[in-house]
């Protein structure tokens, strides 16, 4: 009796691995039948029966998940930001007010490499998503780590003070829509080393000094 009691604490101690392992496979499997039909089909034109065919699942499986195709889309979204968030976390960018183009330059290589080792889900994340919507995710993830040097901004046109708002706006859509061409490149002749450089290049020694951020270069 004991045995068979201890054995059974046993098997009950291990089930919530065997149910998250489960769990984490069949969310693969859906979001990777999900992209896969966004290469042939408009959003719109997706149900929830073609995703559930396509990751050989029933109806019921699928909304034991998700809510719906936008639950799905939204921690597909979720999963890219979160991607990009990581990465600006590992590195102090800001010092004293001051931008570390270095340090910015080898965060953006490592999320570039994390956008070639997924060019599909990058690829849909761009072209199917509210252009408006992902700009003020990232946007949002921006000035929650930076408000401080964002703050400090002192943007002016003829003594006019420029809105921090729409520069940090007009910096993230720099971002996204060089992304967007980088993306498109079929035959990936720069790699993700040498497109972070250049980004950088671009934004430090023209947008950056004209919004008078500091740069730091050592």
């Amino acid at each position: 009796m004991l045995d068979n009691l201890s054995n059974f604490q046993k098997e009950n101690k291990n089930m919530p691995k065997k149910v998250d392992l489960r769990i984490k496979r069949t969310n693969k499997l859906i979001t990777q039948a999900f992209i896969k039909l966004l290469r042939s089909k408009t959003f719109d034109k997706i149900t929830i029966n073609d995703i559930s065919d396509e990751a050989m699942i029933n109806r019921a499986t699928f909304y034991s998940h998700f809510k719906d195709k936008f639950d799905l889309f939204e921690q597909i979204i979720d999963k890219f930001l979160g991607e990009f968030a990581a990465v600006l976390d590992e590195e102090n960018l800001i010092e004293k007010n001051s931008v570390n183009v270095k340090k910015i330059e080898c965060s953006l290589t490592k999320f570039y490499e994390f956008v070639q080792e997924n060019p599909d889900l990058a690829r849909i994340i761009v072209t199917h998503s509210n252009k408006e919507i992902l700009s003020e995710r990232l946007l949002a993830i921006l000035s929650e780590r930076y408000s401080e040097i964002f703050n400090a901004l002192d943007v002016r046109n003829d003594n006019l003070k420029i809105p921090t708002d729409f520069v940090v706006s007009y910096i993230t859509s720099i971002f996204t829509g060089t992304l967007n061409w980088w993306i498109g490149q079929k035959n990936n002749e720069i790699t993700a080393s040498e497109f972070a450089a250049l980004v950088i290049k671009l934004i430090s020694n023209g947008h950056l000094t004209v919004l008078g951020v500091n740069i730091n270069r050592d």
